[in-house]
């Protein structure tokens, strides 16, 4: 399959290189090395040594996306992409100010040109083919390497080949159809117009990626030993990296609904998207999750039901323990545990797929909380995502139950603690909260930071607790509110809640900015379980009749995407969907996308699940909703009133079909007059 497929080179001096740097960023604990001076061996000298070809493989992982963080951190300079930022679950604040985290208005407003991503610093190009020849160089030189077993070496090939699948994986996911570079390098003689590529098309790249991760899926281990060897790869790694690929080559956009792009073509004239159905391709993305879900049936991370775990409203037939219902478990801290920190060795939660140990998270989580923590405040919520989560029986905020209401008034008179202690683990929500907030899902609660939330955040010191207390008041004359920011001069005013709402799901109780305070540390978590029972779900749900594909045969099992989707269901506590809902195609379409949208939230997925499934025409084009936090508090409910966000002339979505794919940087089109532009640059 490899060799079937049209190979091209990106640039000379990717593949001409002959020596390395071994002093690299590490981002977990089996990428920590000795601080070699950069460019100090040849390549004939690393691979003699099996110290130097470990080190060089661990350089080669640092290429990989760190879906963690979303910010370019100068120490993690190679690692960070912005997809949750400049997607419609999120609103950013920047734009004048917070460095290079100001690009994420830009492409939010549709302002980006190649000239833009060329200076941008969430230009990767360059960076990820560079990632690529490494790995090609390592590839090539491993079995030089005489000091390792036949076995290990091996699993290096494995690890090798999993990065760079993974590596092209990323420059699709931001530019489309890419150019395939030949993985050995060429000749100093070769002709100039043979150094002139041109991208392949989405098919092809497709193909390409998912025979690297079938052969990686032979060499590697089924397991890792322990937590030092987190973020490793391993076969469930890479069949996750299969799941994901394979459907996004089966949506709409990859699978024949891109008229808009049919004069995008070749030289051949052949269109980079393929504009004819193939109802195989949904078969292949089945296929991939299935062989995941049938080694890991119900993989979800949970944690025992506590006392004051409360008991969630669903039918008695669900009420069994998980995963036949809802029993037994904590749905809070099952959900929120994952990303907070507070589980604390990846190694032990099995849901996990391939994570980052050591992952900019601990820092990036400042930007999504409330100044009274001294957090920045610099990503937010619109109201129309607030409003996707359900009440606590299921049911939507616009037809909610007379038992579990959404009131459109008042306000809550007790405080209300469950999953914990009030000053530690558990979930208060305090007295005086708008009912607006009240009946929700758990996830809800581990999500959404409203008016009013109570943040333990247990290592800031008593004497620095300020005007509110523990609470994220959203006010203007609050202490997480405008005014409050518009003292901090290194900001220019932007960073507050602009909409009312902030983040809390990556938040630990124990976190706090302030003077003294400590941050649990968390690990960036790239794929999970909960992905591909949705992924298996969403595949199954296009079919038309039974497909084999290799020895795997897959239809629309009803049953079957039932069970699977109700383990999330029935983990975040809420009840499971019906026979009735998953006979009709387009209410279970629905169910999925909303479905996708809570339970990976600011996880990286909704950017590309709007974009595959033709929906961010309409959703980045509505007006960014919040509330007028302009009010002070002596006018609370003038605070509740839902406006549209003006609080910057910035603080809108845009999506025209350009925004499809990243421009490739002008530089790259400059050198090369084969490499094709994405259509509108």
């Amino acid at each position: 399959m490899l060799l079937n497929i049209r190979k091209k080179l990106m640039h000379t001096a990717a593949v001409l290189s002959v020596t390395v740097s071994l002093l690299m960023n590490s981002s977990c604990n089996y990428l920590d090395i000795e601080p070699y001076i950069t460019d100090l061996f040849t390549l004939d000298t690393i691979f003699k040594k099996q110290e130097y070809t470990q080190q060089y493989l661990n350089n080669i992982y640092s290429y990989l996306v760190d879906y963690g963080s979303y910010r370019p951190n100068p120490a993690n300079s190679r690692r960070t992409m912005p997809w949750a930022p400049i997607a419609d679950d999120c609103v950013s604040a920047y734009k004048r100010s917070g460095g290079s985290a100001q690009a994420f208005a830009y492409w939010s407003n549709n302002e980006i040109s190649p000239d833009f991503i060329n200076s941008s610093a969430f230009n990767r190009w360059n960076t990820f083919y560079e990632g690529i020849r490494r790995a090609n160089t390592f590839l090539m030189r491993v079995n030089e390497c005489e000091e390792v077993t036949p076995i290990k070496r091996q699993e290096w090939i494995g690890e090798a080949t999993f990065v760079k699948a993974c590596i092209y994986f990323e420059l699709m996911l931001a530019w489309g159809p890419i150019p395939i570079v030949p993985d050995e390098p060429v000749d100093f003689d070769t002709p100039m117009d043979q150094l002139m590529v041109e991208r392949n098309t989405w098919d092809e790249c497709s193909a390409y990626v998912e025979a690297l991760l079938n052969r990686a899926i032979e060499l590697l281990p089924d397991t890792r030993l322990d937590m030092s060897e987190t973020g490793k790869a391993t076969r469930n790694a890479a069949r996750a990296v299969l799941s994901r690929l394979t459907l996004y080559t089966a949506s709409p956009l990859y699978n024949g609904q891109n008229r808009e792009f049919l004069t995008w073509t070749n030289n051949a004239g052949t269109p980079y998207l393929n504009p004819n159905f193939d109802p195989e391709k949904w078969a292949k993305a089945a296929a991939a999750a299935k062989t995941l879900v049938d080694l890991k049936p119900n993989a979800l991370y949970t944690v025992p039901k506590r006392d004051n775990t409360p008991n969630v409203p669903v039918p008695a037939n669900e009420q069994a323990d998980f995963p036949a219902g809802v029993g037994g478990i904590d749905h809070f801290h099952s959900y929120k545990d994952m990303f907070d920190g507070e589980c604390v060795q990846a190694s032990t939660n099995l849901e996990l797929l391939f994570t980052v140990q050591r992952s900019d998270l601990n820092d990036y989580t400042r930007y999504m909380d409330p100044g009274m923590i001294d957090g920045w405040s610099g990503c937010f919520f619109p109201q129309r995502i607030v409003d996707q989560y359900y009440m606590v029986d299921g049911r939507d905020i616009n037809n909610s139950s007379a038992e579990y209401p959404y009131e459109s008034s008042g306000y809550t008179d007790r405080d209300s603690t469950w999953s914990g202690d009030r000053m530690t683990d558990g979930f208060t929500l305090l007295t005086n909260t708008r009912k607006w907030y009240a009946n929700r899902e758990m996830r809800f609660y581990a999500t959404v930071t409203f008016n009013n939330s109570f943040y333990p955040s247990t290592s800031t010191r008593p004497d620095l607790v300020g005007a509110d207390g523990k609470a994220a008041l959203f006010f203007s004359n609050s202490v997480s509110g405008k005014e409050a920011a518009a003292q901090r001069p290194a900001a220019l005013g932007e960073e507050y809640a602009m909409t009312g709402y902030l983040c809390r799901k990556f938040t630990h109780y124990e976190d706090s900015w302030l003077s003294g305070g400590r941050r649990k540390l968390k690990y960036g978590i790239n794929y999970r379980m909960a992905e591909i029972y949705l992924n298996y779900v969403e595949a199954m749900n296009e079919l038309d009749k039974s497909y084999t594909t290799g020895n795997i045969t897959v239809t629309r099992d009803e049953a079957e995407m039932r069970r699977c989707f109700n383990l999330i269901r029935y983990r975040a506590g809420l009840p499971g969907i019906t026979a009735s809902d998953v006979r009709d195609r387009q209410r279970m379409r629905d169910l999925i996308e909303r479905e996708r949208l809570i339970e990976m939230m600011w996880e990286g997925r909704r950017y590309f699940d709007t974009r595959r499934n033709k929906k961010a025409m309409i959703y980045e084009n509505e007006p960014v909703m919040g509330l007028n936090v302009s009010a002070r508090t002596s006018a609370p409910e003038s605070f509740y009133s839902l406006v549209r966000a003006t609080e910057r002339n910035y603080l809108y979505k845009v999506f025209t079909t350009r925004q499809t794919f990243w421009p490739i940087p002008k530089s790259e089109i400059d050198k090369n007059y084969n490499l094709d532009q994405m259509p509108g640059y």
